[in-house]
């Protein structure tokens, strides 16, 4: 599936030499054999058609009578284990791997592994072209060296990061053809109005340009669900990838799990390929339209209803899809190992992190957004705000947001270390917002309103009620949030719908105040007055209290891109940390 063929060779001649799947023949003779489906392997091969009455384990083939009969009596199989076909289709019987033999020595099992030339061998490739080198040792030890690594610990989650990304990808495209619907059913709106007022005159225009629209909607929406079908199917085949690993993992001899887990790796690149593909030609599709003036001047000269323009719009956040680089280190383990520790000068309530390590602070006391160099020691640039700002995050690469208490949202944009203001969305606001899929979710009261952009203005379409009044905010990458409640020292997480996923308090976490989520979905919770910061699990469960005895009590926090660096704001201090 993920293999491309040579360009020097047959297709015949290639798929020959492709190693065959144990694992896979296996489970497709079982679930053949459970349909009630099961024919003689032997016999099909002459091209017989016989049914099966008897499994071999060792051959992880189906016999017929007269097969089962002479495989008892040959002498190179007449000790293999053979089962019936009921106890096959019960399960009873484990799943047999088939040995694995040299491919330079087809009659020799592969036995050891060279660490110097990262290769299994049998023993004869052992003596011939391993016997200077000083590494090669036993394929069962070097199996269970690999299975013991960080690198095969987070190889399952990898895959699970591919089926998360494409998940993303595929929830991108239903939101844009929802948004596409939005735009259309908005612009025949408008368009209905405005030829009531007009009257019967307007008829022939109205008809021509409701045309035009369908046209733009039969031949835009196609290509956007044929994205979104795409990405299904890649996820098909992630979680084909996902079961061969698993099954790989609890079952397969040495031999076999390190030549499922080579072709697994060639499966992993092509993913990791594809998805950053896609990340950079994914276009979204929207729809505008402007109203001709003309037409309430006068009817004598309007020859259109408007112009309606397609924009297909590579927004920046779709990056974020794409499933982060798994570190060396879990997660679950890190420790944060402090860098330094600055004095601002500012009362920090919002920290974010650029791609280069240049560090964005948000002050309420000097109502400034301000950029620093990556030790947060100098100032490089500040935008002034009216208000007081909060919470702040990147939405893309260069491009960022600030919740300006009691004014909305400041949309701003870094360039050469200077930022800038773009645009503003006028909204209350208590703290802080998440950004999803071009739309901002921005807390306010008991409520996280949402705004989208229409004819490039962001307006209200929506609200979540939600528990109590909303603190910080973060979001999570299976399309959930999460909220502090500083008020009963809680956090909240909600799916984008307003469906509460869980919610975790503790005597431990005293003010909730900033909230940040890492690769893996764990949650971080600053606890102003208990001066701690907890990691939470998937589930909203309490992992460990990663971070204790501030001098002062943590109030915002956030990871650098790559999850390799968390930074901290303390008051007018930010602690910047390596995670180990």
């Amino acid at each position: 599936m993920f293999v491309s063929k040579p360009d020097d060779i047959k297709v015949e001649e290639w798929s020959t030499k492709l190693p065959t799947n144990h694992i896979l023949v296996s489970l497709i003779d079982m679930n053949e054999t459970k349909s009630g489906q099961k024919l003689c392997t032997a016999c099909e091969r002459e091209n017989e058609t016989e049914s099966a009455c008897s499994w071999c384990v060792n051959c992880s083939e189906a016999l017929c009578n007269t097969c089962d009969r002479y495989h008892r009596k040959t002498k190179a199989t007449k000790s293999h284990k053979l089962v019936s076909i009921d106890d096959h289709e019960k399960n009873d019987i484990p799943l047999k791997f088939a040995e694995v033999f040299c491919i330079e020595h087809p009659e020799k099992r592969i036995e050891a592994y060279c660490n110097d030339h990262t290769a299994v061998c049998c023993m004869t490739c052992v003596m011939l072209k391993h016997r200077k080198c000083d590494n090669v040792g036993s394929i069962e030890d070097a199996a269970e060296e690999i299975k013991r690594s960080d690198e095969v610990k987070e190889f399952e989650d990898k895959l699970k990061g591919f089926k998360t990304s494409l998940e993303l990808f595929v929830q991108n495209r239903v939101d844009n053809l929802q948004n596409l619907d939005s735009d259309i059913k908005r612009i025949k709106l408008e368009v209905e109005i405005l030829y009531k007022e007009l009257s019967k005159h307007l008829e022939e225009l109205k008809t021509n340009f409701l045309l035009e629209i369908a046209k733009i909607e039969k031949e835009v929406k196609p290509e956007i669900e044929e994205e979104r079908d795409e990405m299904k199917y890649k996820i098909a085949a992630v979680d084909n990838s996902v079961a061969l690993f698993q099954t790989n993992m609890k079952h397969a001899p040495p031999a076999q799990f390190i030549q499922a887990m080579e072709k697994l790796t060639e499966q992993k690149t092509f993913l990791e390929n594809y998805l950053k593909d896609q990340s950079k030609k994914i276009k979204d599709s929207e729809v505008t339209f402007n109203t001709n003036e003309k037409l309430l001047e006068m009817k004598n000269v309007i020859q259109e209803f408007g112009n309606l323009n397609v924009h297909h719009v590579h927004r920046s956040d779709t990056d974020v899809m794409l499933a982060p680089v798994v570190p060396s280190v879990s997660m679950r383990s890190v420790e944060p190992i402090l860098s330094s520790e600055v004095y601002t000068g500012l009362d920090v309530e919002g920290i974010a992190l650029l791609e280069d390590g240049q560090v964005v602070l948000s002050s309420r006391d000097t109502n400034t957004v301000e950029i620093r160099d990556p030790n947060c020691s100098d100032v490089l640039s500040k935008l002034s705000v009216q208000g007081s700002p909060r919470g702040v995050k990147m939405t893309g690469d260069s491009e960022g947001a600030v919740a300006v208490r009691g004014h909305g949202l400041i949309l701003f944009q870094v360039q050469n270390n200077q930022i800038h203001k773009v645009s503003e969305i006028q909204a209350d606001v208590n703290y802080d917002f998440v950004y999803h899929t071009g739309r901002y979710y921005i807390g306010y009261g008991n409520e996280i309103c949402i705004y989208n952009r229409n004819n490039g203005n962001y307006s209200k379409i929506s609200e979540i009620s939600v528990y109590n009044e909303v603190g910080y905010m973060a979001l999570r990458d299976d399309s959930s949030l999460c909220y502090t409640v500083y008020k009963d020292n809680s956090v909240h997480c909600i799916g984008m719908d307003g469906a509460p996923v869980f919610t975790y308090s503790s005597k431990d976490l005293q003010y909730a105040v900033g909230v940040t989520v890492d690769r893996t979905g764990f949650i971080y919770v600053c606890g102003y007055l208990s001066r701690n910061v907890h990691q939470l699990s998937l589930d909203g469960k309490l992992q460990r209290i990663i971070l204790n005895n501030f001098t002062n009590g943590p109030n915002c926090l956030t990871f650098n891109i790559n999850y390799e660096k968390l930074a901290i704001g303390c008051w007018h201090n930010v602690l910047l940390y390596s995670l180990k």
